[in-house]
């Protein structure tokens, strides 16, 4: 990472190429969460803790 003194201290400045791989990796997660929270039947909102929780639920009641 390249650095960038600002204000007396030294900055870490990430690379075009990180940044992009780093977004497209937050890219990827997101559609995952969606595709499992549609596979659940839960709105494709639905955070992460609330398919888990429904999971547990379906499988304690089962």
């Amino acid at each position: 990472m390249n650095k960038i003194i600002r204000f007396g201290r030294r900055l870490p400045i990430p690379s075009t190429v990180q940044i992009r791989h780093e977004l497209r990796a937050f890219c990827a997660s997101e559609d995952v969460r969606e595709e499992c929270a549609a596979k659940e039947g839960l709105p494709k909102e639905a955070t992460w803790d609330e398919i888990y929780a429904h999971r547990a639920a379906g499988t304690t009641s089962s």
